[in-house]
């Protein structure tokens, strides 16, 4: 009786197997393939996350989106049909509500085709305090002339006063911000990015971030940027700023070219800021006499490496920046402008830090224009989005 009865049960069960089968529950269906992250890090007190699910179905099914579970399912809401992941709650930094306490709130997600087979990712959101969209690691390559003792040889303290001057002015910190005439306060911005010399090599070996060359360029076919003609290789661009710093200086020990940027999409292997010693930095050697004292030329060129254009518009009416809010202008500005001047119909936005030509005391702000276009830049498609991933994972 107790066989028998077995034999019933293996064939019902065989039996709903069969049709199970045939029916599109069984084994032939594809279950759809997650294309996205499984980490994303965003800024907090929002409740969009900026975090958008995506994944394929070989069967070309509609594919919906849930929440499955993790032990902050409970923080998030997700849209079936986008993928696009939010907050329940606006996230805090300062006080972190995620099951960890440690600002990374981690949640499983499915994915469901139109046969019911599903797929199911963890994923894990980390949240940025203080605004923070992005924190750089930077390697400076110093290029001395003659000897170690060359005061081309700069000291790290000078490079960390540069590092200083970059967080402040990409974070509206400067103090010279009251100097922004009134029409143009509103339109300061706080870029939300900062700096910091790294603390490993590309080896992941420990760095304070600073390589020091005899600067060889002299020579035929010299290049600053490769160790083979007297310079000095950039480390991997898609992990690092590189800023080379040489002697800028002339024969008559002028600064003739206080620096250059690269923009994004360029040759990774020349990819950074070139700044001349006498222009970094705050501490001396300084190039005072010529205004650039402040540190605002690594500001300025690396406003460059980010995708902002000069504000100038090539001195034309009918050339633009890509800006909206940088005024119009086809002023040739002298080192030291008074406001204000006028043309193209507007003021003319000279103390902004893409004014190229006038002195480190002159240039006080970004604009919310600006911002957008330098975060663009680190987005999907933007010609910094892989740096951005990397910083990021």
């Amino acid at each position: 009786m107790i066989n028998r009865n077995k034999k019933l049960n293996l064939f019902l069960t065989l039996a709903t197997l069969a049709t199970l089968f045939s029916c599109g529950g069984g084994s032939s269906q594809q279950a759809p393939v997650f294309t996205s992250d499984t980490s994303f890090s965003t800024l907090d007190n929002r409740l969009e996350t900026g975090y958008q699910a995506m994944a394929g179905d070989a069967e070309g099914d509609t594919i919906t989106f849930g929440i499955a579970g993790g032990i902050d399912a409970a923080d998030f809401s997700i849209q079936p049909e986008s993928g696009e992941l939010s907050f329940v709650f606006v996230p805090d930094f300062d006080s972190p509500h995620d099951d960890n306490v440690d600002n990374i709130y981690e949640v499983k997600l499915s994915a469901t085709d139109d046969n019911d087979a599903t797929t199911q990712m963890n994923v894990k959101i980390t949240i940025s305090g203080n605004r923070t969209l992005l924190r750089i690691p930077v390697v400076v390559h110093v290029l001395y002339q003659d000897n170690p003792q060359h005061e081309s040889n700069i000291s790290e303290e000078k490079i960390l006063s540069q590092i200083e001057v970059l967080n402040k002015d990409y974070r509206k910190r400067n103090t010279d911000l009251s100097k922004v005439p009134e029409e143009f306060k509103s339109f300061i911005a706080d870029i939300e990015i900062e700096f910091a010399m790294i603390k490993l090599d590309p080896d992941g070996k420990p760095t304070n971030g600073i390589t020091r060359t005899l600067d060889l360029t002299h020579m035929e076919n010299g290049d600053i940027h490769f160790s083979n003609s007297g310079g000095h290789d950039a480390w991997p661009s898609n992990r690092y700023l590189n800023i080379w710093v040489h002697d800028g200086s002339d024969r008559n020990g002028n600064i003739g070219v206080g620096g250059s940027g690269q923009f994004p999409g360029g040759d990774p292997l020349t990819d950074g800021i070139i700044i001349a010693y006498q222009a970094f930095g705050t501490i001396e050697p300084l190039a005072s006499n010529q205004g650039l004292h402040l540190g605002r030329t690594a500001t300025h060129e690396i406003g460059h490496w980010l995708n902002l254009l000069h504000i100038d518009g090539g001195y034309s009416c009918s050339v633009d920046d890509a800006v909206d809010d940088t005024p119009m202008t086809n002023t040739s500005f002298p080192k030291h402008p008074v406001y204000p001047m006028v043309s193209c119909g507007s003021s003319d936005m000279f103390m902004n830090f893409m004014t190229p030509v006038v002195t480190d005391d002159e240039i006080f702000m970004f604009t919310e224009g600006q911002k957008a276009r330098i975060h663009a830049v680190f987005s999907a498609g933007g010609g910094r989005s892989e740096l951005y991933e990397n910083l990021t994972q």
